[in-house]
């Protein structure tokens, strides 16, 4: 018989389970920024942005040459017009353009005052030290001062991703740094008396852990901070000095394995015990259904059963959205949709489930091609996935040609 311990972990684990859209709301509400820091401009890329960026001064500076070519009033065309002098990049024309005179002008030069028109070099005749323009002016060529923006028009706004197009704007204005959310710091705590180590001669009974490598490569990935990773023995005890140890140190404690209500999972009474609230524990999925949310203060824990389709699976639809969030932007489950390109001979579904797929695009649609999953533990499967595509619960077969909504691994 099941000792008492083991029916309340059921029991509970049965009341708390939820379903994905349920687990998705809940993560949204605990997704807060974790803080800010000012960063220099060389290590901006991929941070997130706190701050308004507004302009402070006209963009342009001023009023700029679009093109290689001649300074000039309208009203003096055709010409002749004599070279009275140029204006070059950081070398502008000293003075006002002179009646019944031509500039000589490069792009991104300054446009002399009285100028109304920059004439292409292509469109004028040269002629000793005068031009001639030969055809009718189809347009100024010039970005005039402001343009682009006004004193206190907002450039960039907090919860911008910070690329290189938002970093060439900073740069623009001469900002030297930026204030930005700071990166959650992560921990991992593995457990599973059957892990070994690679590298390692394999015992009897044991088996390779694919959990720890796989997931340092998403954190790598995802730019978020790995604080530590370390095995745990299922020992309770140990189990709780771990949590406990970790807990001042990181902004979200992810651990895998041991979340079943089995006699050696113990890592929702360990958090229990601890005082965490478990805000679920068991989403109606597959892969990935002992999924585990539950915080202490301002440290969130995320359990992940210890299967690597279920924690690849768990990763890119739980666990990113929310280290993103923590990271500043909104919290979001980047859906795309495509279309089967063969049949998918299932029985219907008994939960919502997440299967991988290959994915390639071809004149404009996307398509999907599942691949023979077997289960959740089966690693081949994932070496070759290129996302999961989302198949409704009570649903099944599929056919082919089908639209599905799948989320890619991007």
């Amino acid at each position: 018989m099941l000792s008492a311990c083991v029916r309340q972990t059921r029991k509970a684990f049965l009341r708390a389970m939820v379903a994905a859209e349920e687990a998705w709301r809940i993560l949204g509400s605990l997704a807060k920024p974790i803080g800010s820091e000012r960063v220099p401009l060389g290590d901006l890329s991929g941070r997130v942005l706190a701050e308004e960026v507004r302009a402070e001064t006209p963009l342009p500076p001023f009023s700029r040459s679009l093109v290689d070519g001649y300074a000039v009033r309208a009203e003096d065309l055709p010409g002749p017009l004599p070279v009275c002098g140029s204006s070059e990049a950081g070398r502008p024309f000293p003075e006002t353009l002179p009646p019944r005179r031509a500039v000589r002008i490069l792009t991104g030069a300054v446009v002399p005052e009285g100028a109304t028109h920059v004439v292409m070099q292509e469109e004028v005749e040269r002629s000793g030290e005068g031009i001639r323009v030969r055809s009718p002016l189809a347009s100024t060529n010039i970005q005039t001062r402001g343009e682009d923006a006004r004193p206190g028009d907002l450039l960039l706004a907090p919860g911008v991703r910070l690329g290189a197009g938002p970093i060439s704007l900073l740069a623009s204005l001469g900002k030297s740094e930026a204030l930005v959310f700071r990166r959650p710091r992560l921990a991992h705590l593995l457990s599973g008396d059957e892990l070994a180590p690679a590298g390692e001669p394999l015992p009897a009974g044991k088996i390779y852990d694919v959990n720890g490598p796989m997931m340092a490569a998403l954190w790598d990935r995802g730019g978020f901070v790995m604080v530590g990773q370390r095995w745990v023995r299922d020992v309770r005890a140990e189990m709780e000095r771990a949590i406990e140890e970790w807990m001042s140190k990181v902004d979200v404690l992810v651990l895998s394995g041991g979340l079943g209500p089995g006699e050696a999972d113990l890592v929702s009474g360990a958090l229990v015990t601890l005082g965490f609230a478990v805000h679920f524990h068991g989403v109606e999925i597959r892969p990935g259904k002992p999924f585990l949310c539950a915080s202490r203060g301002q440290t969130l824990v995320l359990g992940l059963p210890g299967n690597p389709g279920a924690h690849l699976a768990l990763f890119w639809l739980f666990v990113k959205p929310l280290l993103d969030a923590l990271s500043g932007v909104p919290f979001s489950v980047p859906w795309q949709t495509g279309r089967l390109c063969v049949d998918l001979p299932c029985r219907p579904l008994l939960r919502e489930t997440f299967w991988p797929v290959t994915v390639t695009s071809e004149e404009g649609a996307i398509w999907l091609a599942p691949l023979p999953w077997t289960g959740s533990a089966s690693v081949p499967v994932l070496a070759r996935a290129q996302g999961f595509a989302r198949l409704p619960k009570g649903r099944g077969p599929f056919a082919a040609k089908e639209l599905l909504a799948f989320l890619p691994f991007s």
